[in-house]
C-alpha cells in the first residue's frame, strides 16, 4: 500500500472506526502524512478516547507543525488522562511550543502527581528559559525524587536573576522547611547571609539537623558578636553529631576560645570528634577545616592529641 493509499485508509478509519482503531488511524497519519494532515489531528483532538488524543498529542509532535501544535497541545497537557499529558508534553517540548498558553500548561504541570509530567514541565520550561509560576518551581526543591529537584535546582540557577524567582527563593530560605530550605540557602549568594541574619540564628533551633547544618555554615563566615553568640550557645546545647561537627569547625575556623568545654565533651564521638579536635588545636598548628583529621587517626587518638594541646603538650 502506497502513502496515498494509506493515508486515506487512515482518514476512513479516523472518521468511522471504534475507539482502537481511531487511535491506530491517528499514529499511522502522524507517522506518513504531511504537515496539512496536522490540522485532521487537530479536529480529533477532542475525541472521547483518551488513546486517541494521546496519540493526536504525539502525531503532531511528529509531523512538526507548531502553528497546528498550538492550537490544541495547552489544553492536551490539562487533560484528565496522565498519558495524554504525557505526550502532549513531550510533544510541545518537541515542537518548542512557547507563548503564554504553553507556559502556563507548563506551570499547571510543574505540580502533577506524576513524576515524570513534572520532570517533562522543568525540561519544558528549561528550554524556554522561564520559570512558569516562580512558587511552583521553588516548591519542587522539596520533591522526594533527585531527578525532580535536580532539574528545579538547575532551573532556578540559571533564573535566579528573576525578581519573582529571587523573592521565593529568598521566602524559602527565610521560612521553608527542610530539604527545600536546605536547598534553598545554597542557592542564594554569600552577600545574602547578613541580610538573613536574624531567620539564620533562628534556625540554628529548627527541627531538622539539615537546617541546622546548612544555617551554621552560612552563619559560620559572619563577624557579628550577636552571630558568634548564637553559635556557641547553639554548640552547647546540640545533641546531633553531624550539625556539631558543623558548629565545631565554622567556630573553630574562627579561633572561638569558647568552643573549649563542648569541644571536649565531643571529642570522643566518632562523627564530631574530629572536627572538636580540630576546634581545639592551637591556630598555628591547626590543619584545614576540611583535614581536621587523618584518615587512620581514631577518636580517641584525636581526643588524646587535643587534650595534650591543651596541656602544653606533656603525654
Amino acid at each position: 500500500m502506497g502513502s496515498e493509499q494509506q493515508i486515506a485508509f487512515f482518514l476512513r478509519e479516523l472518521k468511522d472506526g471504534d475507539a482502537w482503531r481511531r487511535a491506530a488511524a491517528t499514529k499511522g497519519l502522524g507517522g506518513v502524512g504531511r504537515d496539512e494532515h496536522a490540522w485532521m489531528l487537530v479536529a480529533a483532538a477532542g475525541d472521547r478516547a483518551p488513546e486517541v488524543r494521546g496519540a493526536v498529542a504525539a502525531g503532531l509532535g511528529r509531523l512538526g507543525v507548531a502553528e497546528a501544535g498550538r492550537t490544541v497541545l495547552p489544553a492536551l497537557m490539562g487533560d484528565d488522562d496522565p498519558w495524554v499529558r504525557s505526550r502532549a508534553s513531550r510533544a510541545a517540548i518537541r515542537l518548542g511550543l512557547d507563548g503564554p498558553a504553553a507556559v502556563d500548561a507548563y506551570a499547571r504541570l510543574l505540580r502533577d502527581p506524576d513524576r515524570h509530567l513534572r520532570i517533562n514541565a522543568l525540561d519544558g520550561l528549561g528550554a524556554l528559559g522561564v520559570p512558569g509560576h516562580a512558587p511552583a518551581l521553588v516548591a519542587l526543591l522539596r520533591d522526594p525524587d533527585p531527578a525532580v529537584w535536580g532539574r528545579a535546582r538547575a532551573l532556578l540557577y540559571r533564573l535566579r536573576r528573576d525578581p519573582a524567582v529571587s523573592a521565593e527563593v529568598v521566602r524559602t530560605a527565610e521560612q521553608g522547611a527542610d530539604d527545600a530550605r536546605v536547598r534553598a540557602l545554597q542557592l542564594l549568594p554569600g552577600e545574602w547571609t547578613e541580610r538573613l541574619r536574624d531567620a539564620l540564628v533562628t534556625g540554628l533551633r529548627d527541627a531538622s539537623a539539615e537546617v541546622r547544618i546548612a544555617v551554621a555554615a552560612r552563619l559560620s563566615d559572619v563577624e557579628a558578636t550577636r552571630t558568634r553568640d548564637a553559635l556557641v550557645g547553639a554548640l552547647e546545647t546540640e545533641r546531633d553529631a553531624d550539625v556539631a561537627a558543623s558548629l565545631l569547625r565554622g567556630l573553630g575556623r574562627r579561633s572561638e576560645e569558647r568552643v573549649t568545654g563542648p569541644a571536649t565533651r565531643w571529642l570522643g564521638d566518632a562523627v564530631a570528634g574530629p572536627s572538636a579536635a580540630y576546634a581545639l588545636e592551637p591556630p598555628g598548628h591547626r590543619p584545614p577545616p576540611w583535614y581536621c583529621a587523618p584518615p587512620s587517626t581514631t577518636p580517641r587518638a584525636a581526643a588524646d592529641d587535643a587534650l595534650r594541646a591543651l596541656d602544653g603538650g606533656r603525654p
